[in-house]
């Protein structure tokens, strides 16, 4: 015998399983690394929301050997609009795949990049970007 408020408890479950939240806005983000102009083959950059920026999420991006970055917000690619710092990290001690070493970072940038009150670096995540709008041109 099925319980009267079992059965509500049920039917609310499974109509509650499309109600999910989708997340937030995200428009596409992707660019090119460049140092001295010459692309950074490895790392990770970091949007991380600038002053008036409401969200919440810090999209970040891996760095590939040909300098290319696209970010990435909860697993989806791209990142809420708005205004951000731009992070990079790239240490020479960090090799993708393997274990990380407890050894200090040895930068391949610029320490000024890795954080939010040094960088100089800027972005404002748009709907239909012109190109080379989230090109990152950094000194060493």
């Amino acid at each position: 015998m099925v319980r009267p408020w079992a059965a509500c408890g049920a039917v609310w479950a499974v109509a509650c399983l499309g109600c999910g939240d989708p997340g937030p806005q995200l428009e596409p983000v992707s660019g090119t690394v460049t140092v001295g102009g010459k692309p950074l083959a490895a790392g990770t950059v970091a949007f991380r929301p600038a002053a008036g920026n409401p969200t919440q999420h810090h999209p970040v991006g891996a760095i590939g050997p040909e300098g290319r970055y696209e970010l990435s917000t909860l697993g989806k690619p791209g990142a809420p609009p708005g205004k951000y710092k731009v992070l990079v990290f790239a240490d020479a001690n960090t090799t993708p795949g393997k274990a990380a070493h407890p050894q200090p970072p040895v930068w391949l940038i610029d320490k000024k990049y890795t954080s939010e009150p040094t960088t100089d670096l800027t972005a404002e995540v748009v709907p239909s970007p012109e190109p080379g709008r989230y090109d990152l041109k950094l000194t060493k």
